[in-house]
């Protein structure tokens, strides 16, 4: 299977890719934004399960799928938001393309083992919201000051508090 895809002409070939245990693929290729762009990145996903193409991860599609869980287990959603948000201040973005290339994502086994039975409900498995939160945060942080992505686990950990409503959340993450 080929995960290359093409963009004004240009052929765009994974950096590094994790096969996730439902046959998904979580793809990083060359960004160009921010204060590092020799080190920024773009995710993208394909899922073999369901024959999907080739997508970029839209944050309004994984915010409506907490959303959803949370309906089903509130203080797990909660949990889940709380400990992403710990994690965001103590991670550090690449230093070097060999660090990006090679990285394999820590924090998926540990959230996929603790929040399994969320993921009976929504789109997405938590190893794949995990795999995202984890990747999100290494590309924010390679811009200094960057803070959207950090903005929209902390306005869900809000909605799971019950201080932001839906329209908020939502609205928040078409922005972003």
């Amino acid at each position: 299977m080929t995960l290359n895809f093409n963009k004004n002409g240009v052929t765009h070939t994974p950096l590094n890719q994790w096969e996730l245990s439902d046959g998904t693929f979580l793809v990083i290729y060359q960004g160009s934004r921010g204060d590092n762009p020799e080190l920024d990145f773009i995710i993208k996903y394909k899922s073999t399960k369901i024959k999907s193409r080739l997508r970029a991860p839209s944050h309004t599609h994984w915010i409506v799928d907490l959303i959803i869980k949370s309906e089903y287990s509130p203080s797990d959603i909660s949990n889940y938001i709380k400990e992403w948000i710990e994690i965001y201040d103590k991670v550090e973005p690449f230093s070097t393309k060999e660090e990006r290339n090679e990285y394999k994502l820590l924090y998926n086994e540990y959230f996929t083992e603790k929040y399994d039975l969320l993921d009976n409900t929504g789109a997405f498995s938590i190893e794949f919201l995990s795999g995202l939160m984890e990747l999100f945060i290494k590309c924010e942080k390679q811009t200094k000051n960057a803070f959207m992505f950090k903005n929209l686990l902390n306005l869900m950990k809000e909605y799971c508090d019950g201080t932001k409503d839906f329209y908020q959340v939502i609205s928040y993450s078409k922005r972003v």
